[in-house]
């Protein structure tokens, strides 16, 4: 409603609503399609009829008067429009309907209606509304047509929002949070919804800030793990940091999320941090992740199993903990034919390629793939043979975030994503198979 020269957001419930619609020409028609959408009963009063009014009152949808607006054809309505092609008769309607009080919309003249229509995106479980007041309605459009086409979207999130609403982080706990590979719609509805609700977040710099950013705005946000700074001692020294941290906010009172790239419990030491907190006595609950495994071979369209090319896939830590003096690896057990998939193993392409050729006896001839930043802004895959991978890596420039995958299903790229860069040795065909 207007008061004083302001408009008011007012909400009618139009279902059996009786409104009059002065004028049945185009812009009339559109006004009356919405109504009766919202089950509104339709008086349409005008001097002539187009051909799209003239077959609703036809068929009974609305009911028509063949004449000039009078006073009384505002008996009984609880909305009126004025969308007749005559200015002078609009603002008849209007000062008559505000005599009345009765809400009156006039087409295109804002300053004489007493409320105003928005620009109306319905979806499944919400409405979304657009207004600029009247001042840029060719505006109000536009947004409307962006959210439209974006409705399917808006729904997924919708529902997600609605469902981490029982969600709440409890104060005095740590949540071992897996964050997923980094693209922020990866995250679980429960990643989410604790991200939303904790007081401290602890995170690692893999971990993106468009995930950061879905923190509550008073949540502190402490990052112990920066590129570059975790070899040797100073890596065990984080880690008790790390722990040193969860112990003390969780004391304090704090609901503290613990938020690790990919699967905690994946290459992400969250092992050692929930043993940790088991034996302090601390309440904790681990949230599992998408790894980066899954969602930089699905980004990357590699099938970590085919029935005809792969029956196992193995996870590997290319790069190991820093007081281990040898590898834990057996290169000998692993299957053959199958996918491995290895974690931080761009660092060290010449070793690993001499291990896997070498040690496990895996042909110097199969295929490899190098997923960069999957799932991610910049996500580049390098493609070529075991043999070549450390001068492919290296000509490249792949840096970590990276994930290897080596066997038969590398060489396939199921995802057809235009946006992904792919670099492959120019000198030879890379072995693909149809699915």
């Amino acid at each position: 409603m207007k008061r004083s020269g302001r408009y008011f957001p007012v909400f009618f419930d139009l279902r059996g609503a009786a409104v009059l619609v002065v004028g049945a020409g185009e812009v009339a028609e559109r006004k009356i399609g919405k109504l009766l959408a919202h089950g509104a009963l339709v008086t349409v009063v005008a001097k002539e009829f187009s051909a799209p009014a003239r077959r609703r009152v036809e068929r009974g949808e609305v009911r028509g008067i063949r004449s000039p607006f009078r006073p009384e054809h505002l008996d009984g309505a609880v909305l009126a429009f004025a969308a007749a092609s005559d200015p002078a008769a609009n603002r008849t309607v209007a000062r008559e309907a505000r005599r009345r009080g009765i809400p009156v919309n006039v087409a295109d003249v804002p300053a004489e209606c007493t409320f105003l229509l928005p620009a109306v995106v319905p979806g499944g479980s919400f409405t979304l509304a657009v207004s600029t007041a009247g001042r840029n309605p060719g505006a109000a459009r536009a947004i409307r047509e962006f959210l439209e086409d974006h409705k399917e979207e808006i729904s997924v999130r919708f529902e997600r929002g609605r469902r981490r609403k029982g969600i709440r982080a409890s104060h005095g706990k740590v949540y071992i949070v897996g964050a997923g590979p980094g693209d922020p719609d990866l995250l679980t509805v429960r990643a989410l919804g604790l991200l939303r609700g904790a007081d401290v977040v602890l995170h690692d710099y893999l971990v993106p800030e468009e995930i950061l950013s879905l923190a509550s705005p008073g949540a502190v946000k402490i990052c112990f793990a920066r590129r570059g700074k975790t070899a040797g001692h100073g890596s065990m020294l984080k880690q008790a940091a790390i722990h040193a941290a969860m112990a003390r906010l969780a004391r304090e009172g704090k609901s503290v999320v613990r938020l690790k790239s990919g699967d905690p419990l994946v290459f992400g030491r969250g092992g050692e941090e929930a043993e940790f907190l088991a034996a302090e006595g601390i309440p904790f609950e681990i949230v599992p992740g998408i790894t980066a495994a899954a969602g930089c071979a699905a980004a990357a369209g590699i099938p970590l199993t085919h029935r005809d090319l792969s029956s196992s896939v193995t996870l590997l830590a290319g790069h190991e903990s820093d007081g281990k003096r040898d590898t834990a690896i057996d290169w000998k057990c692993l299957p053959a034919g199958g996918t491995l998939a290895v974690y931080m193993g761009v660092a060290r392409a010449k070793e690993l390629a001499r291990d896997l050729v070498e040690k496990a006896g895996i042909p110097a001839d199969t295929p490899f793939a190098a997923v960069e930043n999957g799932t991610r802004r910049g996500q580049r895959v390098l493609r070529g043979r075991l043999a070549d991978l450390p001068r492919l890596v290296e000509e490249a420039g792949i840096r970590s975030p990276a994930l290897l995958f080596v066997g038969k299903t590398a060489a396939l790229a199921l995802a057809g994503d235009p946006g992904t860069e792919n670099f492959e040795e120019k000198n030879h065909e890379p072995v693909a198979q149809s699915v």
